[in-house]
């Protein structure tokens, strides 16, 4: 179970409703209400009883909470200290998506030259989820998300524009292709990342192979893993927005009429100076490696 659970849980037993818990740590109900139940499928017993008249924790609910609460107040604090502790040295909390590991590690690896005094931890996130944990302080920076999603309360350095693409394995038959037009795909199974409904990138996607493609098959996947698997097993093409490196081994075929993305870097607004010159050497840092065009 990850620490970031345990502050969503906070939040939840102090607003006492899924909806207002949701609001407040800027993730979207079903977001909420996915981690409550993988906290309760881990821990073997229900956290919560729900009515209609709203939501309590259960008699094993309230002793985990009871002995959580300190663990998750003790943490924040750790973290504060330690960030305080030398003026000398920063640590930045760097959120992370598995399917930019590489990309992210490398970058970090070529800013830790640069500046010897930084150090970074890492934490896995969503891509839905980029903003809200900005906010909740689980993160500081966020490496390659999508700026459209941010609010007024988020600093973006916008780095370039990326296409929505097509993945295949190298075997699969659309993979001599370097460009498709989304209507080339109806008939095949299609994989699309699992956001949340209502982010804008899977909203267009959706309306595009819904227009184009309406006897195709479209699959959400969970995880880039999962999607790999089926990929390099020939039966489906995967379409995302995608920054994976040729030598990874899948193709790429750029959808020429699906919409494009700016993918940037962000952190909280209120962090912008302290963070703001090793944002602009990571985002050179990616220009410099990437075919994609550079945004403004």
């Amino acid at each position: 179970m990850e620490i970031n659970q345990l502050e969503l849980l906070d939040v939840l037993v102090q607003q006492g409703s899924f909806k207002k818990a949701a609001q407040k740590c800027f993730v979207t109900t079903s977001t909420l209400t996915r981690q409550v139940t993988a906290m309760e499928a881990e821990l073997g017993f229900p956290l919560f009883a729900r009515s209609a008249y709203g939501i309590r924790l259960t008699e094993q609910g309230e002793v985990f909470y009871r002995e959580t609460r300190e663990l998750v107040r003790e943490y924040r604090s750790a973290v504060q200290h330690a960030l305080s502790a030398d003026s000398r040295h920063l640590l930045i909390r760097v959120g992370t998506y598995s399917y930019l590991r590489k990309q992210i590690s490398q970058a970090c690896n070529e800013l830790k030259r640069r500046y010897p005094w930084v150090s970074f931890s890492f934490t896995s996130c969503r891509l839905s989820d980029s903003c809200a944990l900005l906010h909740r302080r689980t993160v500081d920076l966020i490496l390659m998300g999508e700026t459209r999603e941010a609010d007024e309360g988020i600093f973006c350095l916008p780095v370039f524009y990326a296409y929505n693409t097509v993945i295949t394995s190298r075997r699969h038959p659309l993979a001599d292709r370097t460009e498709i037009r989304a209507a080339e795909l109806n008939g095949h199974t299609i994989l699309l990342p699992r956001l949340e409904p209502e982010h804008r990138n899977r909203q267009q996607m959706k309306k595009l192979f819904s227009a184009s493609c309406p006897d195709s098959e479209v699959i959400d996947f969970d995880h880039p893993d999962q999607a790999d698997a089926m990929c390099m097993m020939n039966e489906a093409v995967i379409s995302s927005i995608s920054l994976l490196d040729v030598a990874d081994g899948m193709h790429q075929i750029r959808i020429t009429d699906a919409p494009k993305v700016e993918i940037g870097l962000m952190c909280r607004a209120e962090d912008e100076g302290r963070l703001k010159q090793i944002m602009c050497s990571c985002r050179d840092f990616f220009r410099a490696g990437s075919p994609a065009d550079p945004a403004r």
